[in-house]
């Protein structure tokens, strides 16, 4: 019988040698938004899709958007890829999440109370508020639920009231916050969970002491959408109807600075997570990237008429807005992601 050759050696050896020396995928750094970069910040991507509010967590990597018509949906931020419904059989115009992704808490259009779900049991109950239910918010330890909540005396037009209550995890009832003018409440904890700020559509923002309730201060400023602490605590950042971005001090209650977005109305504001640049947005007027220390413009961005919301994602290397093309936030629904053009 004839040998067998002996050619399999000559094949194989080659093909080894080219993987051992094939030349490593060089790995591009991926950086955070920062003062010194901002400047390249553009436009990385734009997915068509609704939202009306944004909001980090709850698991890391994770958003969860809320939509008044199609609901709310937890995406990963990077991918923006649908990863599971918060909600089922429910069309919330509210909704919070707790930290630690146990506790769901929502409110639905024409209803006086809010459905608090807890995802280790599937079980969940209500919480009766009588008045019309604004924003909730639960504590960074998960351990409590700050809810909104209007009066509207239907005596006089515009005339009643606006309160938060304190709630813990099983919907006892804690304490009730001293009143304000009637408005839009939203409630927001500060990162050490002992302090919550509380904004007002027509009324200045307060301060209050979680653990007592007591009123600590009114920022000498009305008509405030949206709120938002510094990582340390150390300082508030409120954006008002006017088109201003303002600066507190949360110990003191004092300004610290303000300046004028551009924005005829301002949405939304958010800081990066190291606290070293602000984001803004609104109604007709530009996206901007601000240095917090002397509150100066990083950057410009042009944006459509609407831009309801922007956030920074959880490692601040980008950050998303939610926006229309007109005002009636009917056409043009998108995600535009913004970072640097390493970063995509």
């Amino acid at each position: 019988m004839p040998c067998c050759p002996r050619l399999m050696p000559v094949f194989v050896l080659p093909a080894v040698a080219l993987v051992a020396f094939a030349a490593p995928v060089p790995k591009v750094a991926v950086v955070p938004i920062s003062p010194t970069n901002a400047a390249q910040v553009r436009v990385l991507d734009e997915v068509d899709r609704r939202a009306d509010r944004i909001t980090r967590g709850p698991g890391k990597g994770e958003l969860t958007v809320l939509d008044r018509t199609a609901g709310a949906e937890v995406l990963d931020e990077n991918t923006l890829r649908p990863l599971r419904k918060p909600v089922k059989d429910a069309h919330p115009i509210t909704l919070a999440t707790s930290p630690d992704g146990k506790l769901v808490a929502w409110t639905e259009r024409n209803k006086t109370t809010y459905t608090v779900f807890r995802t280790d049991t599937d079980k969940s109950f209500d919480i009766e508020l009588k008045d019309d239910p604004d924003h909730a918010a639960f504590s960074p330890d998960s351990k409590l639920l700050a809810i909104g909540s209007t009066f509207w005396d239907p005596r006089a037009e515009g005339a009643g009231h606006t309160e938060v209550r304190l709630f813990d995890a099983t919907g006892k009832l804690l304490r009730t916050l001293a009143r304000s003018g009637a408005g839009s409440a939203k409630p927001v904890f500060s990162p050490d969970g002992k302090t919550l700020a509380v904004s007002n559509r027509n009324y200045e923002p307060r301060l209050f002491d979680v653990a007592t309730g007591k009123l600590l201060h009114v920022l000498d400023k009305k008509m405030t959408q949206e709120v938002a602490f510094s990582p340390d605590g150390k300082v508030l950042a409120t954006a008002h109807v006017d088109g201003t971005l303002a600066l507190w001090d949360t110990a003191t209650g004092k300004e610290l600075r303000s300046a004028a977005s551009g924005c005829k109305e301002l949405y939304s504001v958010d800081w990066s997570p190291k606290g070293d640049v602000l984001v803004t947005s609104g109604r007709q007027g530009p996206i901007v990237l601000w240095e917090p220390g002397r509150l100066a413009k990083l950057k410009e961005l042009d944006a459509p008429a609407w831009v309801i919301q922007a956030r920074f994602v959880s490692d601040g290397t980008r950050f998303i807005t939610s926006s229309a093309l007109d005002l009636s936030a009917k056409s043009g629904r998108k995600f535009t992601i913004w970072g640097l053009p390493n970063n995509k």
